[in-house]
């Protein structure tokens, strides 16, 4: 039987913050439920263990990883992160893929692509990590008795049923971190993507709409930001301490 039901914030390559948390939550796989709401790396500078952390864990009872909009990048610009790592770039030029590829640097991508490349096994690194990308949800659901809970990492159309949902609305959207009285369904929304400090709020998750929404982004990257994980059920909270600028 579920006791605790988790959910992680972003974490953005700042690995030594997440294990402060994950080694305070102690997650009991025979009793807890935890979903990560995604954006593993990028703009911090721990992202090759962020992400073999994620694939090590990939798979195990009780643990879901989604994917964010920063995984989202990385794979759109995968194709041509690959034929720079191969050394091959001017016989397999694509503009399209190119222009994927700065798009996810410029976002905070460039610190992630310096440490695969810096890696032991940098293509090898890359393709495992794409294949694991391609594993992860855009939402999932979690019940607890006859509560609905709704787990993505960027918002949902509140206009919208929640099994019709956009791709781009999942991954990108902040409707409901910017708008939370527009939502007035009955499941609770659990939500990344947004740091909270970016609506004027403290960096601890955010109980909105009634208790129907939750924002758990708190800026793990941002001067005085943090990674953060709440029990659903309690409204109990682990935190790391304030990130450095």
């Amino acid at each position: 039987m579920m006791k605790r039901l988790l959910a992680m914030g972003d974490i953005h390559g700042m690995f030594d913050r997440f294990l402060e948390v994950w080694d305070a939550v102690q997650f009991r796989p025979d009793e807890d439920e935890f979903v990560f709401l995604g954006d593993y790396t990028d703009r911090g500078h721990q992202n090759a263990a962020m992400m073999k952390w994620v694939m090590a864990h990939e798979g195990e009872p009780g643990m879901v990883f989604l994917r964010g909009n920063h995984e989202a990048m990385c794979a759109d610009g995968a194709g041509h992160a690959a034929t720079l790592l191969e050394g091959d770039f001017m016989s397999d030029y694509h503009p399209d893929r190119a222009l994927a590829y700065q798009l996810w640097l410029n976002n905070g991508g460039y610190e992630t692509f310096s440490e695969i490349e810096a890696s032991d096994a940098p293509l090898a690194l890359h393709r495992a990590w794409q294949a694991a990308i391609r594993k992860m949800p855009l939402c999932c659901t979690k019940e607890w008795q006859g509560q609905r809970y709704f787990f993505t990492h960027g918002s949902i159309d509140p206009d919208c049923p929640l099994n019709e949902q956009e791709k781009d609305t999942l991954l990108w959207s902040r409707t409901l971190a910017e708008e939370p009285e527009r939502y007035h369904g009955e499941a609770i929304i659990i939500l990344g993507h947004t740091p909270v400090q970016l609506l004027g709020k403290p960096p601890v998750p955010q109980v909105l709409a009634d208790g129907h929404v939750i924002l758990m982004d708190t800026g793990s990257f941002l001067s005085e930001g943090r990674i953060s994980c709440m029990d659903l059920l309690t409204h109990e909270v682990w935190q790391s301490r304030d990130s450095e600028p």
